[in-house]
């Protein structure tokens, strides 16, 4: 998958419910700039790296992950840490965008 489709892939998750009970505001990961209610066709510019976020996400709204398997390539261990830290209740720091 390209940037792009992963993006697509983070907002269609942030949008999940189980998700959204988080309350995570989009803001954290997406540049919004000076919106307070932003909408998914404005999450487009990832402030975080979108394997890392489809990891943290994908647990969050308890459905498998597509980039896991990438994100341990590059680091080993990398996307269970990111995956056991959601499960246990924690926002893992997330590495910054390219």
């Amino acid at each position: 998958m390209d940037q792009q489709q992963i993006n697509q892939r983070c907002v269609e998750l942030f949008n999940s419910p189980r998700v959204q009970n988080k309350m995570w505001h989009p803001r954290m990961f997406w540049e919004v700039g000076p919106h307070l209610n932003v909408t998914s066709d404005q999450l487009t510019q990832p402030k975080v790296d979108v394997a890392e976020l489809e990891v943290m996400l994908s647990a969050a709204a308890y459905e498998p992950s597509q980039c896991a398997d990438e994100v341990n390539q590059r680091e080993s261990g990398r996307a269970d840490f990111i995956r056991r830290a959601v499960q246990s209740g924690q926002r893992p720091f997330l590495r910054r965008a390219d």
